[in-house]
């Protein structure tokens, strides 16, 4: 449905795309490193049911608060879970890596209210090098790909993407395209 890795992706676009500019690579976070927020949203899911059970064990009656209190902790409980679940979502789904045939864009969504894009052009990337690290990296092999650019143009940092061992040489060999070599 939301795919993390995309090929030559059709029917998409970005922000500040030039004509002609064609995105060979479309990649974000792979989507096990979504288990940061989904498991405390499924935890706060299940904290009502548990609260009566740990009432009990401290001899605290139930009955005594009123049923007023009871409804506003359940409406703040499950806002609280949809303030989780759509902001790590929104997190996911809009941190995108981008590779044209011209540029890299590195797209952080960090809130509603703010986006950091960084841009390094093709013609500037000087080296690749990727890093997974872990256990749940190399089931799911997933991790990081850093690039480093020559010039003014900040390094890039492509974070949880998956299979970073061949986006770090597509990148590298996309860059070899353009020198020639």
């Amino acid at each position: 449905m939301f795919p993390a890795y995309i090929e030559n992706p059709v029917n998409y676009r970005f922000e500040g795309q030039d004509a002609g500019e064609k995105i060979l690579l479309l990649l974000r976070a792979h989507p096990i490193t979504n288990l940061k927020w989904i498991i405390p949203a499924i935890l706060l899911i299940l904290v009502p049911f548990f609260i009566p059970a740990t009432f009990s064990l401290v001899n605290f009656d139930l009955p005594e608060i009123p049923q007023a209190f009871a409804i506003v902790f359940l409406i703040i409980n499950y806002l609280l879970v949809l303030t989780t679940v759509f902001e790590g979502f929104l997190f996911w789904y809009f941190n995108v890596y981008i590779v044209t045939d011209k540029n890299i864009i590195d797209v952080d969504f960090h809130s509603i209210l703010f986006k950091n894009i960084d841009v390094a052009p093709l013609r500037n990337i000087e080296d690749t090098s990727s890093s997974m690290g872990g256990i749940l990296n190399s089931i799911f092999h997933f991790g990081h790909v850093f690039i480093q650019t020559a010039g003014t143009s900040r390094n890039i940092d492509f974070i949880d993407v998956p299979k970073p061992h061949a986006v770090a040489d597509f990148i590298l060999d996309e860059a070899h395209k353009l020198y020639g070599s």
